[in-house]
């Protein structure tokens, strides 16, 4: 394919997309990177979006984040009418500058620059540009061709030059436009995608998209010191030696430790104690691995400030931990509830938390470290089941985090009903919450205590005018991995009246929603099972016998799961189990077909349930 023909399909391209205004387009996006002799990076980025209409006017705000140790300015940002005539230009006191926020941290360090350049005439053209330079960093590139997951992009381009001497690992994705040539003294590459939007994604299951992309990583780099991403080893090690003499604590924290252990008998209870030290005494702010701040603040820090990111809250808990000879490892994970694989075949920054490893005699303790509410030695569904890497200078190396089983993840909820001939039943609820709920409801308590007990429990009680009359919280000790919940309430709409008969809709689990086949656009990612039963007593209070009718029992099973109802009815006394499971998978756009049939079998069935009293 010559460059000619390129260029020829991407103008093709722009006289094709300029006359549909129905959506916005990103109509060119080149970013340029110079690697100079001294290892300097320089970035530079060019955006033209065309704006066609007032509800994409949100593009027009900007927003770029960088880092404090990256020098970063605008070069200059412009409107254009739809004529070509430039009738607006960003003025200096036009650009706003702020730290990033985030949700579970009260300081971050990453820096947010940006601007508001709208126009009130549709279509309009925004073009911008920006510069960012920087002396460290692990990546020479890391470049996707998206810009936004609403707007459509019409070409994005990536070129590198960097000198002859300069050895790098390289990985894109082969439905990129790759040249590749050499001046005199630099390696020029160039990357270039076409036509790329972003896939619909509308329930929750659905798998991260994958995109395009490029990786360009320095064999040796300068990040504080030395380092090499020639093994995973060779990575390790530089990462131990960045954060070497870290672990140190204050000789008054120290004290407070032995005191603290004094009398204890065995490694587990000490480290729990220790742990549990860290919990009560600590608080989680959050300064972004992906970007930069990949040196720990030291422990001792932490002991005077009594806060710190995951980085810095693990270094103290390892050095507490050294400072009573118990041995651990700072470990690195890429965290998050959709797991987000790292490539094994190529050593480099690709991990965004940290996490450490205790090894006892015969067991292996693992330590999530920002969190002042989930159980010790819990791995739960923000770092389960992927690769991590250990940090043990030249014995560092890639192992496998724990996986949620079955059992961990179950939900039970059980339901007894008082049915009788008024309008109202009696009804009380016993939860159990495990897994990603039991998590959620968790912090939740933390956070807000009793205002947010009523709430959970209307949440996993699904009825519209449920009255609650009395709840309470079970939650037997801080290091319990589920929690149960208790309510007492009484609601009117378990009986429908239709006509002479009496309705009991009586399955109340809920399946996820998803979408039909031809409108599905993303496989299927199911990161951990989905473990549900449900187990519900009917007692009827009748001064006169009623005839009930109850659904057939109901087993559906195949490679993605099991769904089971059963009705067991005994002189006055129904008995209802219905359990849900879904396999943790990965569900392909081949296979999606089944599993929707899968799951409008189960819907079906549960629609036409009911029990039926005359």
């Amino acid at each position: 394919m010559t460059i000619q023909f390129i260029k020829a399909y991407f103008l093709l391209l722009l006289l094709l997309l300029s006359s549909l205004q129905s959506f916005t387009q990103v109509l060119d996006d080149a970013t340029f990177i110079s690697i100079n002799a001294d290892r300097k990076k320089s970035i530079r980025r060019k955006v033209i979006l065309q704006i066609n209409n007032k509800d994409e006017n949100y593009l027009s705000h900007v927003e770029i984040r960088h880092t404090s140790k990256q020098d970063f300015s605008f070069d200059y940002a412009k409107v254009l009418d739809q004529d070509g005539k430039v009738v607006r230009k960003l003025k200096k006191n036009e650009v706003f500058s702020r730290h990033a926020q985030s949700n579970q941290a009260f300081y971050q360090d990453d820096i947010i620059t940006g601007f508001d350049l709208f126009w009130n005439q549709y279509p309009y053209t925004i073009e911008y540009s920006y510069t960012q330079v920087e002396k460290e960093y692990l990546y020479y590139a890391f470049w996707r061709p998206i810009y936004d997951q609403e707007a459509f992009t019409v070409h994005s381009s990536l070129e590198v030059h960097l000198r002859l001497n300069f050895d790098f690992q390289k990985k894109s994705s082969d439905e990129l436009t790759y040249f590749h040539s050499k001046s005199q003294s630099n390696s020029i590459l160039k990357w270039d995608a076409f036509h790329v939007k972003y896939p619909k994604q509308n329930e929750l299951l659905s798998s991260r998209p994958v995109f395009p992309q490029v990786k360009l990583i320095p064999k040796e780099f300068i990040y504080a010191i030395h380092g090499s991403t020639e093994s995973w080893s060779s990575f390790g090690t530089w990462m131990d030696q960045l954060n070497s003499g870290s672990t140190n604590i204050t000789s008054n924290e120290k004290e407070k430790i032995e005191n603290l252990i004094n009398g204890l008998n065995t490694k587990e209870e000490i480290i729990k104690t220790i742990y549990h030290y860290l919990q009560d005494h600590t608080k989680y702010i959050n300064v972004s691995i992906d970007a930069g701040g990949l040196k720990s603040y030291p422990a001792s820090y932490v002991c005077e400030k009594k806060y710190g990111d995951c980085k810095a809250l693990t270094t103290y808990m390892k050095g507490m931990l050294q400072s009573v000879g118990i041995e651990s490892f700072y470990t690195l994970v890429k965290a998050g509830v959709q797991k987000k694989p790292i490539d094994i075949n190529l050593p480099s920054q690709q991990f965004n938390h940290v996490i450490l490893m205790v090894p006892i005699e015969s067991d292996t303790i693992w330590l999530e470290n920002t969190s002042n509410c989930l159980p010790f030695n819990y791995i739960g569904t923000f770092t389960q089941d992927r690769k991590a890497l250990v940090v043990d200078g030249e014995d560092s190396h890639l192992v496998h985090l724990p996986k949620l089983t079955i059992n961990d993840v179950l939900v039970e909820k059980n339901f007894d009903y008082m049915i009788s001939e008024n309008d109202s039943s009696n009804i009380k609820v016993n939860i159990t919450l495990r897994g990603e709920k039991f998590e959620k409801s968790r912090y939740s308590i933390f956070k807000d205590g009793g205002n947010f007990i009523e709430e959970m429990a209307r949440n996993h009680v699904d009825m519209k005018d449920f009255i609650i009359k009395n709840q309470v919280i079970i939650d037997n000790n801080r290091d319990s991995t589920f929690l149960k919940v208790s309510l007492t309430g009484i609601s009117t709409s378990v009986i429908r009246k239709i006509g002479n008969l009496q309705v009991i809709q009586p399955l109340k689990l809920t399946i996820p929603d998803f979408e039909k086949p031809s409108f599905r656009e993303t496989n299927v990612s199911i990161n951990y099972p989905i473990n549900e039963q449900h187990i519900s007593e009917l007692y009827f209070n009748f001064s006169e016998k009623k005839e009930i009718t109850i659904p057939k029992n109901i087993i559906i099973e195949n490679n993605f799961g099991i769904y089971k109802a059963k009705f067991l009815l005994n002189e006055g006394h129904l008995t209802i189990t219905e359990k849900l499971l879904f396999y943790d998978n990965k569900i392909n756009l081949e296979e999606y077909s089944e599993f929707y049939k899968f799951i409008s079998q189960i819907k079906n069935y549960k629609k036409k349930s009911a029990i039926i009293l005359k």
